[in-house]
């Protein structure tokens, strides 16, 4: 049995988008679920999101979708609009990033607070969940609209660290409504990596999304619309962030949820209202199954189960998870073996198959041909059962979904070599009168895969007799015309002549006779007119007669009309179509030496006409001197132009386009220079040399004669720079041919060559004239070389020694204090000490290091802009220099400095290095504040004054909130002093009260009491946001001790 390759080109992915952009506008009003009746066509929706977010390998690809037309979800759908996983917006999706917080971190800490403080800490819980969650519909709105607009630059603001957590709990709350909590949902379904950056995240995300769902009542079309999106949402998580695992306890009951939604057959238990729902549940199944093939191969009597007894308008939607969940049972049988017979796979019961979430890619249909699966007589009778009453019901289903069908019950058939073909040939008597697209797609791949074991000669004539009328039709769109063209190109042969690696080849049925109503228009459009060109072109290379001549007459007769729309000022569009028409007939017909000569001609005058073509025909020779084998004809129309330019009159307005075509001309060897050196003799000698722009094209007409080898002409060549060095108006025109000259008298040829070459590269040794070695030197001291590893460092030095502003007076009250303390002011600063440490080795030139330059860049926009420090020596055998970084902070968030190291060595070369990142930790932000020396007495009463000021109800954005250390009482003193003795304000037995600022101008007070074998560790703050780094910090305390 003979196959091959089967694949198309991109216009047939322009084809399926125009088909899905009439789909989306017949049902763009559809809300319910697939199919309201079992004649109406399903409505269709977007593809999912967590499928293009999985990992595949490009056989995968190859695979599924099929290989002649990528049949992707977005035709397949059975739920209706809006309930698929949306595409990612953006180009792209964000790969995992190094974000170390959380959402996950900020409902832990609350629900924490409530375990350990009992009724105590569930105010701090509500306090940090509330301010949490204080934006309105309309900010939820604008926050959306935020976050899609710059998704990284919305995160890096501050708000990566607490979006998610308040976005959950906001799907939860009541206060806003549907349509606010779906567009809120599409971000986990466009950005789930983003959002959600490991494994244990996702987890978190769809533990959350699970509870809410298990939540929702079935009570309106609303409510189950997004009760489907979190299905979706769900998913798109678990699969993107690689948590749908055995040893993931959510996966497992999500897939529960799914087998119990699926399992309410025809509406019985939830009624018509929740029939999305169940459609949303089989498309979530499919999709975890095209993500992790065999995931349900030991379920298939399950799954026959439930489809048989569908019977609903959802009845589409179980078709299809059986017909992927067999297809892929089967594949994986045959790879892998010893997983039993295929009787007992197709009566499976058993439980998922978790292996598969293990397994990587897929199977190419190359792949296929080596896959063989024998099963035993009764075998083989069972799967014919099963697989004949897939295909007798199909047509209940949407064309889209029976293509689809058809595609995997055939790779389903091809590896069981026992069952022949043959059981499709009822659908081919079905399909071959079809007018639609996706089910002439599936027969054509059906053709590729069985060639002549399921197409006769009559049947592969028929098909493309078919596909020639349907390429002409009338009623037919022009996209669906140009898909049958490609079909013709690219058509599966029982028995191809030619190679199975060809991009494009003909079938032997198809002449210029069965061909003869597919010749180009002047009315039709462009896309059309050189499609049918490019065919008819074929058809004609590779036949013989005068049927074939006279075919090959027309089309130079219309090459040439559309010559003469352009000579009749067609316009930029006729010009375009004229020279790919122009391109594509001398590439097939380039060896006819008296076609190719009516075609040259008309390009002359063309030329001879308008010289602002001069672009178009450079383009033409460059497109034609790629293909040297079939490029013969360009050479003599080069000569044929370099004749025309050289020979027309000299006239100012056309001399740059004439240069552009000669300069052109000068790179190709083969071309005689002997008349383009004539006419620039003759053009110096004129004087009419025009302004800077037609000095360059000269000069550069020049320097492409310099490089051709032998050299043209060199004497003449060097007058003709001398010439133009003394005449020219232009002084850059003057002292580029100045230069020109110079080279060429006193370098060789090699040497010539060399320098002039676009971006060679010259050795220095290789070039013994003292020009080239001092150019070359001037531009090595120009030139900032990278080195590394980097033989210099930045270390720090000590712990964060920040010191506080200046305190007031002694004599002030308390309350004047807290007053002045809590005031606006200008924004304080961070002060880091580091030390510049020389770490290359002690010989040149790395030993000593001149003029040393740090530039800063910082990893988010919580920090201002960092200013450059600068050090004048640095050297192996001195000291290293104590430096000190200033940071001014917008929000006080630790982050990650970049290090740019640009510097001098002795040699005199300015070279740069990459230096380690700088972490800037969330500890280093303290301050102590500026407390007056007061006494201990004075001091108790400050804290309590500010432990009220900063109490939620009295501070809008003040927070506060409850955690507490495993530490003993005996512990608790060093561990305050090894930490937070710089920032104690009172201290009592087992009780101790701090307080620090941090820059810009916020505060944080904490009050530490040992409880039995516990400390508690009460927080106040004047910025809510901070309370996940605080307690991270807290927490990793006691981990480290």
């Amino acid at each position: 049995m003979v196959r091959g390759p089967f694949t198309f080109t991109v216009i047939i992915l322009e084809l399926v988008s125009e088909h899905v952009r009439c789909v989306f506008r017949e049902h763009s009003s559809s809300a319910g679920c697939i199919g309201a009746g079992l004649e109406e066509r399903p409505p269709r929706t977007g593809s999912n999101g967590f499928r293009r977010r999985r990992r595949r390998t490009l056989e995968n690809f190859e695979m599924n979708p099929p290989p002649l037309l990528p049949l992707t979800p977005l035709l397949l759908c059975s739920a209706p609009p809006l309930l698929r996983f949306p595409l990612a917006a953006g180009g792209g999706i964000v790969g995992k990033g190094s974000r170390k917080r959380r959402f996950a971190q900020d409902r832990r800490s609350a629900e924490r607070l409530q375990l350990q403080s009992g009724g105590g800490g569930a105010s701090e819980a509500r306090s940090l969940l509330s301010a949490m969650g204080s934006r309105s519909g309309e900010g939820w709105a604008s926050a959306v609209a935020s976050f899609r607009s710059c998704p990284t630059a919305f995160l890096s603001h501050g708000a990566g660290d607490t979006f998610v957590a308040e976005l959950l709990q906001e799907l939860r709350g009541e206060r806003l409504g549907e349509q606010v909590k779906i567009s809120m949902l599409t971000l986990l379904l466009e950005y789930p990596t983003l959002l959600c950056p490991d494994a244990k995240a996702g987890q978190e995300v769809a533990a959350s999304l699970l509870s809410l769902f298990g939540q929702l009542g079935a009570s309106s079309k609303q409510q189950a619309y997004f009760r489907c999106q979190l299905l979706y949402a769900m998913a798109t998580v678990l699969v993107a962030t690689d948590s749908f695992a055995e040893s993931c306890q959510t996966a497992h009951e999500y897939f529960s949820l799914l087998l119990q939604l699926a399992s309410d057959l025809n509406d019985c238990r939830g009624g018509a209202t929740e029939r999305p729902v169940r459609v949303a549940a089989c498309e979530c199944l499919r999709e975890l199954e095209s993500c992790y093939p065999g995931l349900l191969s030991q379920r298939l009597a399950v799954l026959r189960s439930l489809q048989h007894q569908e019977t609903s308008p959802a009845h589409q939607g179980y078709t299809l998870l059986y017909g992927l969940a067999l297809r892929n049972a089967i594949l994986r049988l045959a790879r892998r073996g010893g997983l039993g017979t295929l009787g007992e796979l197709l009566e499976s019961k058993e439980g998922l198959v978790w292996e598969a979430t293990r397994e990587l890619g897929d199977l190419s249909v190359a792949t296929l041909e080596q896959l063989a699966l024998l099963p035993s007589p009764g075998d083989v009778k069972d799967l014919k059962a099963v697989v004949s009453s897939l295909l007798d019901s199909s047509y209940l289903l949407s064309p889209v979904a029976q293509s689809h069908l058809l595609w995997q019950l055939a790779q389903a058939v091809s590896v069981v070599r026992t069952q022949s073909p043959a059981i499709f040939k009822a659908q081919l008597v079905r399909l071959f009168g079809t007018a639609g697209v996706a089910l002439q797609h599936a027969v054509l791949q059906l053709k590729g895969l069985f060639t002549d074991s399921l197409f006769t000669a009559e049947d592969e004539a028929f098909l493309l007799r078919r596909l020639v009328g349907l390429a002409q039709h009338p009623a037919l769109p022009v996209p669906v015309k140009l898909f049958h063209l490609d079909c013709l190109l690219h058509f599966p042969e029982n028995r191809p002549l030619g190679s199975a690696t060809e991009d494009e080849g003909l079938p032997v049925l198809l002449t210029p006779r069965t061909t003869s109503g597919l010749f180009p228009g002047l009315f039709q459009d462009q896309g059309t007119v050189l499609a049918r060109l490019n065919l008819l072109c074929l058809v004609c290379v590779e036949s013989e007669g005068p049927t074939a001549e006279r075919a090959v007459g027309y089309l130079l007769e219309h090459v040439l009309t559309l010559g003469g729309l352009v000579a009749r000022g067609g316009g930029p569009e006729a010009t375009r179509l004229f020279f790919r028409a122009a391109f594509l007939f001398a590439r097939y017909f380039g060896s006819r030496g008296q076609l190719m000569a009516e075609l040259t001609q008309c390009l002359l005058g063309l030329y001879r006409q308008n010289c602002a073509l001069a672009p178009n025909l450079i383009d033409l020779l460059d497109e034609a001197w790629k293909f040297p084998e079939e490029g013969g004809w360009a050479g003599g129309l080069a000569q044929a132009l370099q004749g025309l330019v050289v020979g027309v009159p000299l006239q100012e307005e056309d001399l740059p386009w004439h240069l552009k075509v000669l300069a052109r001309l000068a790179k190709e060897k083969d071309v005689p220079q002997g008349s383009t050196m004539q006419f620039l003799r003759r053009l110096v000698a004129s004087g009419r040399l025009g302004g800077w722009g037609s000095g360059q094209v000269l000069l550069s007409v020049c320097r492409n004669l310099m490089q051709l080898r032998p050299l043209p002409a060199p004497a003449h060549l060097a007058d003709l720079l001398q010439a133009v060095s003394l005449s020219h108006l232009d002084v850059d025109v003057r002292d580029r041919a100045q230069f020109y000259y110079t080279l060429l008298a006193n370098l060789s040829g090699e040497k010539l060559g060399a320098v002039l070459a676009p971006g060679g590269a010259v050795k220095a040794r290789t070039l013994s004239s003292s020009i080239v070695a001092d150019s070359q030197s001037f531009v090595a001291s120009l030139t900032v070389h990278p080195v590394q590893p980097a033989p210099l460092r930045l270390r720090r030095v000590g712990a964060s020694g920040n010191r506080p502003e200046q305190a007031p007076r002694p004599e002030q009250d308390v309350e004047g204090y807290c007053q002045w303390l809590l005031e606006p002011r200008t924004p304080s600063q961070l002060s880091l000490t580091y030390q510049l440490v020389h770490m290359g080795p002690a010989s040149p030139p790395y030993d000593l290091l001149l003029c040393v330059v740090l530039r800063f860049t910082c990893s988010d926009r919580h920090y201002e802009p960092v200013p450059e420090l600068c050090v004048p020596c640095l050297s192996a055998a001195r000291p290293p220099q104590t430096l000190t970084l200033t940071l001014q902070p917008r929000c006080p968030y630790p982050t990650r400095l970049g290090v740019f190291a640009l510097y001098t060595t002795q040699e005199g070369l300015t070279r740069s290095s990459q230096l380690e990142p700088l972490e800037v930790a969330f500890p280093d932000l303290f301050m102590p504040l500026a407390v007056p020396s007061w006494s201990l007495e004075k001091r108790r009463r400050l804290f309590g004054t500010l432990w009220q000021r900063l109490h939620p109800d009295s501070n809008e954005a003040g927070a506060e909130s409850l955690t507490t250390w495993p530490v003993a009482p005996q512990s608790l003193p060093s561990l305050v002093c090894d930490h937070f003795s710089r920032y104690v304000l009172a201290e009592q037995s087992g009780s101790y009260e701090i307080g620090m600022a941090l820059p810009p101008q916020y505060h944080i007070l904490l009050r530490v009491q040992s409880v039995g074998e516990a400390a508690c560790v009460g927080i106040r703050t004047d910025n809510w946001r901070l309370l996940p780094s605080l307690n991270s910090y807290l927490q990793s305390l006691t981990e480290t001790n």
